[in-house]
């Protein structure tokens, strides 16, 4: 496990949109500093095996489905149906990716079916975390898409909740645009 001194570090590594300030799409995502990836993680990742290298242990536990996209083509429209599926309207999405120095970015779930061709060649691999929703979207480089209930855990609740807040309260970035405007 790292120290997380290189969480984030190398912010060019995102799609362009997402680090250009004029660009409509781009203003609306929140890069999670340090804390808010650990928070995040804690309630997602964190909670499922891992397999060799960093993606989630599937042989291990249960997944709701699994899909394969042939081509980005394939890939946005596929991104598309699994947005709508498990997003309401209007709610955000965490994107993880499988590269620690990107940070984790939060955003409109509209703008990540409009910027999924972006988002998919960024890569390596990557997560989609419908946020305040219980499913977690795994996406690997070899077209493999898997969908799965994120399990619970009484002791990662209790980490990440450590502050008082009931489980039914999420932290603001959530819900929030940017949250740290100077």
């Amino acid at each position: 496990m790292t120290d997380g001194s290189s969480y984030g570090s190398r912010p060019e590594y995102l799609p362009d949109f997402m680090n250009d300030p004029h660009d409509d799409d781009g203003r609306q995502v929140v890069k999670l500093d340090l804390a808010e990836n650990r928070a995040l993680a804690a309630a997602t990742l964190s909670r499922f095996p891992a397999a060799t290298g960093d993606v989630i242990d599937f042989e291990s536990t249960p997944f709701e489905g699994r899909l394969w996209w042939d081509d980005e083509e394939h890939w946005t429209r596929m991104a598309a149906d699994l947005l709508s599926s498990h997003v309401q309207r209007g709610e955000r999405i965490a994107v993880i990716w499988g590269n620690y120095l990107m940070p984790v970015v939060t955003m409109p779930a509209d703008v990540a079916v409009r910027r999924a061709r972006d988002i998919l060649d960024a890569g390596p691999h990557f997560w989609i975390h419908p946020l305040g929703g219980s499913v977690l979207i795994e996406c690997l480089m070899d077209g493999q898409v898997t969908v799965a209930t994120i399990p619970s855990s009484l002791v990662q609740d209790q980490r990440l909740f450590a502050d008082g807040r009931q489980d039914t309260e999420l932290p603001e970035w959530v819900n929030a645009g940017r949250v740290w405007e100077a």
